[in-house]
Formats: C-alpha cells, sequence, structure tokens
C-alpha cells in the first residue's frame, strides 16, 4: 500500500519540461506538485477507518478505507497528468505560476482537512 500512496511522488521526478523554460517556475510547479502530494497523503492518513461523509469515498460501512484512498490518489493522478498536458502544450512561466498557485491552494485547503481530521476520533 505504501508503494501505491508514494507512486505520485515519484512520478513528479521524471515530469520534464519543454526545452527552453527549464526556470524558476518549472521548478516551483514541481514543489506545489509534491505539496499536494503530501497534503493528499496525510488527509488518507487522517482520514483512514474513520467515518467518511462523502459517500463516494466510503466504503460499504461508510468508514474511509482502501477503496476510498484508491479514488482520492487516482483523482490526484489525473490532475498531474492534465497539468503535464497543459505544460507541455503552452510552456510559459504564466501557466507553470498559475498551476503553482492553484496547487498550493489545494495542497493548503487539504491540509486544513487533514488537521481537522485528526482533532476527531475514530
Amino acid at each position: 500500500m505504501k508503494q501505491l500512496l508514494l507512486l505520485p511522488l515519484l512520478s513528479i521526478c521524471t515530469l520534464s519540461a519543454q526545452e527552453g523554460v527549464r526556470t524558476v517556475d518549472t521548478r516551483l510547479w514541481k514543489t506545489s506538485l509534491a505539496a499536494l502530494t503530501v497534503a493528499n497523503l496525510v488527509d488518507v492518513r487522517s482520514s483512514w477507518g474513520k467515518h467518511e461523509l462523502n459517500p463516494t469515498l466510503s466504503g460499504s460501512t461508510g468508514k474511509f478505507g482502501r477503496e476510498g484512498a484508491l479514488i482520492k490518489l487516482g483523482l490526484q493522478g489525473g490532475l498531474f497528468g492534465v497539468e503535464y498536458l497543459i505544460t507541455r502544450g503552452h510552456p510559459t512561466k504564466k501557466v507553470y505560476r498559475a498551476l503553482s498557485f492553484i496547487n498550493f491552494g489545494a495542497a493548503a485547503a487539504t491540509g486544513a482537512v487533514a488537521a481537522r481530521n485528526y482533532t476527531i476520533g475514530r
């Protein structure tokens, strides 16, 4: 299971930017992907085995488990793929910065949810 959770983070290392745009912006974008991955992993860990309010992520018992984690990480992988295709087609500083802003915002929101989850008992 841990190997499955690390796949999105490892895929960040293999993402490559277009020639000529290897700048601080591409590193910022990759860092934002890593931050979003860590936030999602912490959220999965904080939710594991607890009652899940989202029916899409809850298992048959109403708790967050393997199925919810796979759905959550699959959505994140899809987001990474879309962002990669966007940056591949339009490798400009503006695009990298916009995606970085979105990713850092999502990581902050997800991290806040994870922090709240740790205050809730099983």
